[in-house]
């Protein structure tokens, strides 16, 4: 089997609010869900919002604390085919309350930053190297 990253799962503290931000900023489409989660195929890699509570029981079970709110520990990449896509995809996290540092281009790479309802760092770029 060859190596890869199947999923990602990260904690949120209102599901539903949770659903809809990820629906209308990135277009994810969900796959499953209940009343703790939600599953989005994101083109072959499985992005799940969890509630902050189940996900605490998961990583208390290996010995670990969950991150507080707002904590970086990770920083979620979302490629883009231009530019514009970019510029489209920060405005619509901008629309949806998120918090957001304008795109920059560094040495080729066009990029910018966005936090979601729960605080989790997306970075949103376009690599013209």
């Amino acid at each position: 089997m060859p190596a890869g990253i199947s999923c990602v799962t990260v904690p949120v503290d209102d599901l539903q609010k949770s659903i809809a931000f990820y629906s209308d900023v990135l277009g994810f489409a969900a796959e499953e869900q209940d009343e703790d989660h939600c599953a989005f195929d994101a083109d072959g890699v499985y992005f799940v919002v969890l509630q902050r509570s189940e996900f605490g029981v998961y990583v208390e079970g290996l010995g670990h604390r969950p991150a507080g709110r707002g904590s970086a520990e990770a920083i979620l990449s979302y490629f883009t085919e231009s530019k514009g896509e970019v510029d489209a995809l920060i405005a619509k996290a901008k629309g949806a309350g998120a918090v957001v540092t304008a795109p920059e281009d560094d040495e080729g790479v066009y990029s910018g930053y966005f936090t979601d309802p729960d605080g989790h760092t997306w970075e949103v770029l376009f690599d013209a190297s």
